[in-house]
């Protein structure tokens, strides 16, 4: 078993395979993704209307939308990047866990 920490794409990957249908997801909430350093959110969904809404929801509104094609699928993603929102986020998670 390899201790090598698994890309978006991956952990996206193997969540989608294991479910018959997988639901948007918020990466990140425990501090364990980062971009050049700096901690980030990714929420991923599945259709574009579903990533459009978790943004709002996540008060991301105009963060740009990757789509995102590996293997035999695509979902959308957004990055979630500045600390005061990332830290927001990962309260809001926190507290409804």
């Amino acid at each position: 078993m390899s201790d090598k920490p698994l890309t978006e794409q991956e952990w996206v990957y193997q969540y989608v395979k294991k479910r018959e249908s997988p639901l948007p997801v918020v990466l990140g909430t425990r501090g364990t993704w980062t971009v050049q350093g700096q901690p980030v959110i990714i929420l991923v969904a599945f259709t574009m209307v579903d990533i459009m809404a978790f943004r709002d929801m996540h008060g991301v509104p105009k963060h740009p939308i990757r789509t995102i094609k590996y293997k035999d699928m695509i979902y959308y993603a957004v990055n979630i990047i500045g600390t005061k929102s990332v830290e927001s986020i990962m309260k809001f998670w926190e507290e409804k866990n």
